[in-house]
């Protein structure tokens, strides 16, 4: 059995951001790993979405900027991203200083990106202040949102 899972407002910010539909380079079939996770963060922010009841369907302006936010966050990268099997080119830039450079833009991404969801956070509240309240699993599950995120143990991407 799976842990019990506590959703709050966080929960729902980050929702928003990896939900953000960006366009493909290449369609991935339904069966992919990449089709599954699109689907899982749509259903589990519609999921949030109902159980907070939180839209924001009257806040143009905040819609907008939100969309933004997650656009900016869905395309933040750093140079080794999505770098799956580095070996060879680990080894051609060894002792160069390159690959540090690399793990300080890699910590830079990461701190960008929680900074994402800090400001998506606040743009929720701007349009509907936190009571702290907290969604679970089981609230999730009973309105027909499975909250566990697929995985590919193959390693197969598409």
């Amino acid at each position: 059995m799976l842990p019990r899972m506590e959703y709050t407002r966080r929960d729902l910010a980050l929702a928003y951001l990896n939900a953000h539909e960006m366009p493909e380079s290449v369609p991935s079939p339904p069966e992919s790993l990449a089709a599954r996770l699109k689907t899982y963060h749509q259903e589990l922010l519609r999921g949030l979405r109902h159980l907070f009841d939180f839209s924001l369907q009257d806040e143009p302006a905040l819609q907008f900027f939100l969309r933004s936010v997650a656009r900016s966050y869905r395309t933040n990268t750093y140079p080794l991203s999505g770098l799956l099997e580095g070996g060879l080119l680990f080894q051609r830039v060894e002792g160069t200083g390159t690959l540090e450079i690399c793990a300080e833009l890699r910590e830079t991404h990461e701190q960008t990106q929680e900074r994402h969801v800090d400001l998506a956070e606040m743009i929720l509240a701007l349009a509907k202040p936190d009571n702290g309240e907290v969604v679970t699993s089981e609230q999730l599950n009973a309105i027909g949102v499975d909250d566990v995120e697929p995985t590919d143990p193959d390693f197969e991407w598409y």
